[in-house]
């Protein structure tokens, strides 16, 4: 089997962007992404500045990293003008960093769910025409579990829209078992976020894969039965300090490598 394997800056957080990189490169990983948010201020947005997107570029090189996808969302709180505006900005931002995938979250908020499927049906052209893959995460809300992906497919088919599994997400918002969900939409699985949880339904995932609830050879297994051989980017780790942080996410490196090894 094979995957690409990366690491997002989530587990970082509340340490720098170059904090990061280096633990991401040190732990092995040669791939990284990016969630739009480091130290509870915007990292990368729909107004960030070209000379901000050079320097997350520069920090990237200096680190041996390939930049791979941003996770962010459509802005359902906008009209629908500038919601579409809006995401159309993200995405330019996206190619700047040379990214190959942006990856929405959706909405828990049913009254805005057709607000979300129009405005991203909107976006889908120009992401395509910029080279952007944009995947839909499993995240709860309008897309919780497998018949929620498929269904989002449905919906928005086109050849630049895809699904991002997430197996930790469907224990932690459903409290329903991945490994019985994900054949359902395993077919049709574009990417995956590598996270754990435990405790069930609203438990914890700020911890390393491989010690919750989530059975990753099975996924791995599953997704490997129907053709699976795309992005898997690890988003949560163990760890408060920097150093624990650093050590938490070779662990999964070694581990996630492992797992697939053994496919």
């Amino acid at each position: 089997m094979h995957i690409e394997l990366g690491c997002l800056n989530r587990p970082w957080y509340d340490y720098t962007l170059a904090d990061s990189l280096a633990g991401i490169a040190a732990a092995g990983f040669s791939i990284c992404g990016f969630i739009s948010q480091q130290q509870g201020k915007p990292l990368i947005s729909d107004t960030q500045a070209e000379a901000d997107l050079a320097a997350i570029n520069a920090v990237v090189e200096q680190h041996g990293l390939r930049a791979q996808v941003l996770i962010s969302n459509t802005d359902t709180n906008l009209p629908l003008e500038a919601s579409v505006a809006k995401l159309h900005a993200t995405i330019s931002r996206a190619k700047a960093l040379g990214l190959r995938y942006l990856v929405l979250t959706g909405t828990h908020d049913e009254s805005k769910y057709e607000a979300w499927y129009t405005a991203t049906a909107q976006g889908l052209d120009f992401a395509q025409e910029q080279g952007v893959k944009v995947l839909l995460k499993a995240h709860g809300g309008m897309c919780a579990l497998a018949e929620d992906l498929l269904y989002a497919r449905e919906r928005l088919s086109h050849p630049n829209f895809g699904l991002c599994y997430d197996p930790g997400n469907i224990y932690y918002y459903t409290g329903e078992k991945a490994e019985e969900d994900l054949p359902k939409v395993a077919a049709h699985v574009d990417a995956m976020c590598l996270k754990d949880e435990t405790g069930g339904k609203h438990g914890d995932v700020m911890l390393t894969p491989g010690t919750g609830l989530v059975d990753f050879p099975r996924i791995f297994s599953i997704l490997n039965d129907h053709g699976f051989s795309g992005p898997c980017w690890v988003e949560c780790v163990g760890g408060k300090s920097l150093a624990e942080i650093n050590a938490e996410a070779e662990k999964t490196y070694d581990f996630i490598t492992q797992v697939v090894a053994g496919i």
